[in-house]
């Protein structure tokens, strides 16, 4: 009878771990929620390279854009049940979008398992490098002499880009013409080809344009300088300091992937963060990693939200 409940045991016990015992045995899908070339994008690649490495098997990057990641997210909690498939979760994903949008077509706290942050990096407002202004006052106050006003652009309504800028709008009392694109490269592109004015958008979509000079930083919004940029000052030291903000990125799974898949991949995706050679990649184009539990991810996501709310109610921005 001991035998026999011994088996029985061992058996209930295989059910949760020994069908996971060799996972992953298939590539692995990650779903980008913004266009390819675009900051999300930059770190689901490197992150993808090492997974794949750790992992042993491919790691497939899916570019799927639109509603400021709310696309991809809806597309991705409608999918089969996929233990082999995440997604790159941003900030406005899992905790802005749902004070824009009427409809959102997931719910971030009952579609979505976090697996772990995995990077942030800061906002910077830029504008053309022949642009005669070197600070946000300065382009408030040239806003304020042109007979039409400002235009800039973001890589989507309901971006944080969007909402910064709105509420720089508000802050300084002027107009300005919103132009969304579909992710962060049009947006940037469209800066360059001079169809609107400026942008707010992360650092890594922009630094290249810094470097080359074609783009001149007015402000960081880190709390703190940013160590590529250190001449920058942040919008805190410019007078906006309800701007400050980072853009964070998390790994998720759908809601009913099984535990010890979270766990394993929370535990892969911390040793990817915790290696120095992926560290410096990550510097190299200006994320800081963010290793730690699915609870942090969790955290961070619900601590946003009463910020973010406040934003939109202040700058009166809204989304369709």
């Amino acid at each position: 009878m001991k035998k026999w409940f011994a088996l029985a045991l061992a058996l209930f016990v295989c059910s949760g771990t020994c069908a996971q015992s060799n996972w992953p045995n298939r590539p692995i899908k990650l779903l980008v929620p913004y266009p390819a070339g675009g900051s999300t994008d930059i770190l689901a690649r490197l992150l993808g390279q090492k997974l794949s490495e750790a992992l042993a098997q491919p790691v497939v990057i899916d570019n799927k854009g639109g509603a400021s990641g709310g696309v991809a997210a809806s597309y991705f909690v409608k999918s089969a049940l996929d233990d082999h498939a995440f997604m790159v979760a941003s900030l406005p994903m899992m905790s802005i979008n749902q004070f824009l949008y009427k409809k959102m077509g997931y719910d971030p706290d009952a579609d979505l398992a976090p697996i772990g942050l995995i990077a942030q990096t800061p906002n910077v407002l830029v504008v053309s490098s022949q642009m005669p202004v070197a600070s946000l006052k300065e382009l408030a106050a040239r806003a304020k002499t042109l007979p039409v006003p400002m235009s800039y652009s973001s890589s989507s309504s309901g971006s944080a880009g969007h909402l910064l800028n709105e509420l720089f709008k508000s802050n300084v009392g002027i107009e300005l013409i919103h132009v969304p694109y579909r992710g962060n490269g049009p947006a940037m592109a469209a800066l360059l080809a001079g169809d609107v004015q400026f942008t707010t958008d992360n650092l890594p979509q922009l630094l290249p344009q810094i470097r080359a000079g074609k783009l001149k930083p007015l402000a960081v919004t880190s709390a703190k300088r940013w160590f590529q940029l250190p001449d920058v000052p942040t919008v805190s030291e410019s007078g906006f300091a309800n701007m400050t903000t980072s853009a964070w990125f998390g790994l998720v799974a759908q809601s009913k992937v099984p535990a010890d898949v979270v766990a394993r991949m929370n535990r892969e995706l911390n040793a990817v963060l915790n290696s120095p050679d992926f560290a410096a990649k990550l510097r190299d184009v200006s994320f800081e990693g963010m290793p730690g539990t699915p609870a942090d991810m969790k955290h961070a996501s619900v601590r946003e939200r009463d910020n973010w709310k406040k934003v939109i109610e202040q700058s009166g921005a809204s989304a369709e």
